[in-house]
């Protein structure tokens, strides 16, 4: 029997799935050399980074840093890492502690009873850290539409430290179902502190270099964005995600907004078909990627976590210990440990 003709796409994440890409020299790495770049294009902000008067600390380390474009994707645009060392703390806490719980869902509740605390401030807890979460009755499951996993994890009760390391994702606002491909799970208020720092991103990406050059990509009045819908990925060091193109939103002229915590990955951008041969990106703690313009309907994936990669001022156990928010959650050098072995993906976007 013939092998199926693979796409450019899937050819590519293969590729990095390896776990050693053949040829570092065709990846974008903001980081090491984005001026010698041919495929990349430095571009000026129009408008600053400014921390919502909201927020507890302060949020950005600059008010107009270096922003990048890819000359063959118009619309993508990046930030290389923004933030002050304590936002990206505060950030990871919040996605920790605060996004996963109810009434938000994750791909544990299908199977298990969400409990009202996150599975990461149970884990982390001394006194409640070796209490079983009860597994759901087979009944239940089916009316979830999910199919039940062969693993025998999700037929009995698991503590929450075991859950935690097979949490996946939460979706936040308009929850989405990943089943159906569309927003019918019902809605959760969206997280006001979370939603005042997209919304800050959005309107200091507006019509950057003024928009004189269309592979800026971005002609969307952040002064309107608002955050509808999100979702926070969790990888550990062998997690991947598959290329997909994200289109389920009403309306797709408002930007993407996600935002990187921990172990840095590859990153790959592809074209409106998985014909198109995609560009790899690695994308490092802090980093914000906005998909603007033509790129909201390009296909996009995560082939590769990148080990060992999380910056010390994350993974470092005595960390964080006088962060003016550092008395609202567990002492650091639980994130610490998380940190190190994880990726953090938060993303927002805005749906009508």
């Amino acid at each position: 029997m013939p092998q199926a003709i693979q796409t450019a796409f899937r050819k590519a994440e293969k590729r990095y799935k390896r776990g050693q890409p053949p040829d570092w020299d065709n990846v974008v790495d903001l980081a090491a050399a984005a001026a010698a770049n041919e495929a990349v294009r430095g571009i000026q902000l129009s408008y600053d980074l400014e921390t919502p008067a909201t927020l507890p600390l302060q949020l950005f380390s600059q008010r107009r840093p270096p922003a990048y474009v890819l000359r063959d994707h118009p619309g993508l645009l990046l930030i290389p890492n923004p933030f002050t060392d304590e936002a990206q703390r505060w950030l990871a806490r919040k996605c920790l502690c605060d996004c996963p719980r109810p009434p938000n869902r994750t791909n544990l509740d299908a199977f298990f009873s969400p409990p009202p605390e996150s599975l990461f401030e149970l884990a982390t807890d001394t006194e409640k850290c070796s209490q079983l979460i009860a597994n759901r009755t087979q009944a239940d499951i089916q009316q979830s539409d999910v199919t039940l996993p062969k693993e025998k994890f999700y037929t009995q009760p698991g503590s929450p430290s075991s859950l935690l390391e097979r949490q996946r994702w939460c979706t936040l606002g308009l929850q989405y179902n990943w089943t159906t491909k569309e927003y019918d799970r019902g809605s959760s208020p969206f997280d006001q502190e979370l939603d005042s720092l997209m919304r800050a991103i959005a309107i200091a990406i507006t019509r950057p270099d003024g928009a004189s050059d269309p592979s800026s990509g971005n002609e969307y009045n952040g002064n309107l964005f608002a955050s509808e819908a999100g979702i926070v990925n969790y990888y550990d060091e062998r997690a991947t995600m598959a290329g997909h193109v994200d289109k389920t939103e009403e309306k797709m002229d408002a930007p993407l907004i996600s935002l990187s915590i921990g172990l840095s990955c590859v990153y790959l951008i592809g074209g409106t078909t998985r014909d198109t041969e995609p560009t790899p990106i690695v994308l490092h703690s802090g980093d914000v990627l906005a998909m603007c313009g033509e790129s909201r309907m390009a296909y996009h994936g995560v082939p590769l976590v990148l080990a060992d990669t999380t910056p010390k001022f994350l993974s470092c156990p005595n960390a964080g210990i006088n962060d003016n928010t550092t008395a609202m959650y567990p002492e650091w050098h639980y994130f610490a440990e998380y940190l190190a072995h994880h990726r953090i993906n938060c993303n927002a976007r805005k749906c009508s």
